[in-house]
């Protein structure tokens, strides 16, 4: 079952990137579509459901260096796609994909909050 959305405060921008993700006997691989520091949208391989806690490995575009985070919980499954809250992140990780999404939207011009 999916939860209904709920308004976001964080901006969200498009994105390709690669991830692992890992969590309750589970490893599936996937491409980031979006992201803010807060929450994201994924397209896996492998199934996940609503509540699931997970870990992430990403790779985001022209970093030498992956991302690990370990506190995020799906939210909403719609067949491959899944949507995470970042519910816990080491300050360095946070840093690193706030300066990534602000870097993006000064690229776009855009400062779209979804």
């Amino acid at each position: 079952m999916t939860k209904p959305p709920t308004p976001r405060s964080h901006c969200r921008v498009p994105v390709s990137c690669f991830l692992y993700y890992l969590g309750e006997g589970l490893v599936g691989t996937g491409k980031v579509c979006d992201l803010s520091v807060k929450g994201w949208r994924i397209d896996g391989d492998k199934p996940v459901t609503v509540g699931m806690k997970l870990t992430l490995r990403v790779f985001l575009p022209d970093e030498p260096k992956a991302i690990d985070i370990e506190g995020v919980i799906v939210q909403w499954v719609h067949e491959r796609v899944f949507g995470l809250e970042i519910v816990n992140m080491n300050a360095t990780a946070e840093a690193r994909i706030q300066q990534f999404v602000e870097s993006m939207l000064k690229t776009s011009g855009s400062s779209r909050v979804a």
